[in-house]
């Protein structure tokens, strides 16, 4: 099956993209204001970013919670706004302070699941906490799915950490399975990240919608891997998507594989279709991020809608 769209549907993504900014603005201004003003301030570009991630899951939210014949109301809205900021300030940790703090947050993150203790150190932890605590306040998190996706996500993260640390140990291997670690690692962390969101926000899933959202989630990861293969290469990171020779043909492949399997797998609807909208908007959001850092250079950093 191949996924060919509307007019109505990017219209429909677009509006619900300039609304999700304002309203990630709305539920996280107040806690960074009251817990890490600085980060507005002194890092305006960072601060633009979280907001640009969390709008981002709001609108992936909202087509989660209609895949599961739910509504998306004030109460989900918000539920995805705090996830949206926790994943931010989560992967700040593990990109952005170097091999050290990178273990640190993955050792301390396991106390926090197994204690719900958080040792804060520091404004930004501070922030971290605060939004976690809410974001666990708004949903029984011993509910199966959601705690077996909370834990994959973590297992997916550390795993993505020891490969970081191990960069020995990854050049010891073929190319090919080097490739294939890099490419199982992001579609865990990302496919997992967006069951963590969907169980966040609906009562319950069924298997087939289970598999669909991982596919989803899956993708948003080699996408935005393209997005920032420069900047990741730039960085000493590897990706899956920056060790691959044409990595936006590999891209065109993903792109038709996973949007077929999710055409497959997830009933018609506007759930369905609002999913499908998102993820052909950030594929070729991505691509123009890609050339743009080939021809001009960038970060990671940059935002691009």
């Amino acid at each position: 099956m191949t996924w060919t769209g509307t007019p109505a549907i990017a219209e429909r993504v677009d509006l619900l993209a300039r609304r999700y900014r304002g309203a990630a603005r709305e539920v996280l201004e107040p806690l960074v204001l009251a817990h890490h003003p600085a980060l507005g301030r002194e890092s305006p570009a960072e601060y633009r970013k979280m907001l640009e991630l969390t709008a981002k899951m709001m609108l992936v939210g909202h087509a989660c919670t209609e895949v599961g014949d739910f509504e998306f109301d004030a109460a989900r809205q918000r539920t995805a706004a705090l996830f949206g900021g926790c994943c931010f300030l989560a992967d700040s940790f593990l990109d952005d302070f170097g091999p050290a703090a990178m273990a640190d947050y993955l050792d301390r993150f396991t106390t926090l699941l197994e204690t719900g203790w958080f040792e804060i150190r520091s404004d930004r932890e501070r922030l971290f906490y605060v939004i976690v605590a809410r974001l666990f306040a708004a949903r029984d998190v011993l509910t199966p799915l959601l705690r077996q996706a909370i834990l994959q996500l973590h297992l997916a993260q550390a795993e993505d950490v020891r490969m970081r640390l191990d960069g020995a140990g990854l050049a010891a291997l073929t190319g090919g399975r080097r490739r294939a670690l890099l490419r199982q690692c992001a579609r865990d962390r990302s496919g997992h990240a967006i069951l963590v969101l969907a169980n966040f926000l609906v009562p319950r899933l069924t298997l087939d919608q289970v598999a669909g959202l991982f596919c989803a989630g899956a993708l948003v990861m080699f996408i935005d891997d393209h997005g920032d293969c420069h900047a990741d290469r730039q960085d000493g990171r590897l990706t899956y998507m920056n060790q691959i020779s044409d990595p936006e043909r590999a891209l065109r492949r993903l792109f038709a594989k996973y949007t077929s399997q999710l055409l497959a797998i997830l009933p018609a609807g506007s759930g369905r279709d609002l999913l499908l909208g998102f993820l052909t908007r950030y594929y070729r959001t991505r691509l123009a991020k890609h050339r743009q850092q080939a021809r001009m250079g960038g970060s990671a950093w940059d935002v691009h809608e």
